[in-house]
Parts: C-alpha cells; structure tokens; sequence
C-alpha cells in the first residue's frame, strides 16, 4: 500500500521554490509586466491646426503630454488613432528630442518643431515596437505623432507650421 503523502506540506514546500523562481526572473528582466490601459495617464484634448504652407489648414484633434509621466507613456498601447487624432508633445524649452517606438502599437509620423511652431524635420512611417531612437536634427520644444501615412495623406511637406492655441505657447 502507498504511504500516505501530506498534500499540504508538499504544496506549501513547492510555493517557496516556484515564489523564487518568479521573483529572480522578474529582477533579471525576463518577465516583465505590461501596464493595463487603466494605467494610461489622464491627457488633455486639444484642437489644434497644421498651416501647410499654401492657404490650406489641417484640423486635428490631439492629446497633450506634457508632464514627464505622460511624456514617458505617450501612445504606448494605443491599438488605433482616427484620421485626425495624434499627440503633441510639449516640452518647457527646445531641445535635441529622441523617440522610440517599443510599447507603441500603431506606426506613426512623428513632426519636430521649435519655439515657434516652425518644423525642424519629420519622419514619415515609423514602424511600431522599435528600439530604434527617432531624433530631431535641430532643437524642438514640440513634437507631433499622428498615424503612419497621415503625413502624405494631408500633403504634409518641409514649409508646415504648428498653430499654437497661447494656452501652449505661455508655457
């Protein structure tokens, strides 16, 4: 006849090797927990207008990050943007910005302006889930994501300027 087994004390004995086992992989790295959309910061929307140069206005409709914790989030997990919906960025002073794509979904175009709203340089369909670091070649204090393609969609070129609500331009 078998030997009667205490079920309990084995499970209890086989809780502290498995508890260890998790907490190592999780300190290494290996396992690494993916924020719920719960998680995502509160951003304020906007109405906010590209002038493209030639007389032409683009009305778009963006969130705001500009506190670190919504800048670091950013559209990290965000599975759609409509047409006219992205984030605009806002930082307190121009400076070098550098961008990558590893939580983000979706593929966007990503637009670099100064102080006065004028583009420094875009990047057009930057492909989602990237460590690749996205830079601006001058000085940006804002910098507008919007849906990969939204860039040729709206006949976007090197002349468009950023129309700042004073809301963001006072800051």
């Amino acid at each position: 006849m078998l030997a009667r087994r205490n079920w309990s004390a084995i499970i209890a004995a086989a809780k502290i090797p498995c508890a260890l086992i998790v907490l190592v992989l999780s300190l290494a790295g290996v396992m690494q927990s993916v924020p719920a959309r719960a998680d995502r910061p509160d951003f304020d929307v906007i109405p906010l207008t590209l002038d493209r140069g030639d007389g032409t206005l683009i009305a778009l409709e963006v969130e705001i990050a500009s506190t670190p914790l919504q800048q670091q989030y950013g559209l990290m997990f965000v599975t759609a943007l409509a047409d006219n919906q992205g984030m605009l960025f806002v930082f307190p002073k121009a400076a070098m910005r550098s961008f990558w794509m590893k939580n983000t979904l979706i593929p966007l175009d990503m637009l670099f302006f100064d102080d006065a709203g004028v583009l420094v340089n875009s990047i057009a369909d930057v492909p989602p889930r990237t460590l690749s670091a996205r830079r601006s070649i001058a000085p940006a204090r804002y910098v507008l994501e919007l849906n990969g393609g939204s860039m040729a969609r709206f006949g976007i070129n090197g002349v468009v300027r950023l129309l700042l609500p004073d809301s963001l331009r006072s800051n």
